[in-house]
């Protein structure tokens, strides 16, 4: 079941996932859906349930939108004689049962097997406290993509393991990951590590900011 947020704003499409939009609050949504995962319009009269997660999905989705699984005959991006049971749900990627390394319910390709999925929600990034997170939350949405935060007080609402708890959790819907990384990315340190300080001095920002309040370096 996806979680119902504020609605992005003009969200980037992401590759390997067909996309629409939502004709009352104009957020991007994956094909498949029922209903808006930002704003509950409905958006398809006829729905049925995937067989695979129970989510609610449009009777005529090719695939539900929200664990990958195919509803009708594909076949596997990597093996084109087999078939494909499922799509993963981060990139697209169809997947037939020896390249799905998914956690069921969701469908899952090598390269995204390590990602922790829940409820339609997958994790970015983990840093060790709010205050960076919260940063790095502001720096996605700024490019209209929407995210939120998973810490210590959330955790009981999860039915899953999520790891260490003491480490705060940056999530983003599945359909969207493609491109939260790819802003990531960019932000990304010769360790691997994501911040959005200021590269002079390494003091944190806020969005928005043109100059660190803390060196006066410029921020854009």
């Amino acid at each position: 079941m996806f979680l119902a947020l504020r609605p992005p704003v003009d969200q980037t499409t992401p590759t390997g996932i067909d996309m629409t939009e939502c004709p009352e609050c104009r957020a991007p949504v994956a094909q498949g859906h029922a209903s808006c995962p930002s704003c509950g319009a409905n958006l398809r009269e006829e729905t049925r349930r995937c067989e695979r997660c129970g989510e609610t999905i449009a009777a005529d989705a090719e695939a539900c939108p929200a664990c990958g699984h195919f509803h009708v005959p594909a076949s596997c991006d990597r093996h084109a004689d087999r078939t494909a049971e499922g799509r993963c749900a981060l990139c697209g990627r169809a997947l037939c049962k020896e390249c799905d390394r998914g956690h069921r319910p969701y469908h899952l390709c090598e390269e995204h097997a390590g990602v922790a999925v829940i409820e339609g929600w997958a994790e970015v990034v983990s840093v060790p406290d709010e205050v960076e997170a919260r940063l790095i939350e502001e720096n996605i949405r700024a490019e209209g993509i929407e995210a939120r935060i998973l810490d210590q007080k959330d955790h009981s609402a999860f039915p899953v393991e999520f790891g260490d708890l003491a480490r705060v959790r940056v999530l983003v819907p599945t359909y969207a990951y493609g491109e939260a990384e790819r802003v990531l990315a960019a932000h990304r340190d010769a360790a691997g590590e994501v911040t959005f300080g200021c590269p002079n001095c390494g003091e944190p920002y806020e969005e928005g900011e043109q100059v660190c309040a803390a060196c006066g370096e410029a921020l854009v």
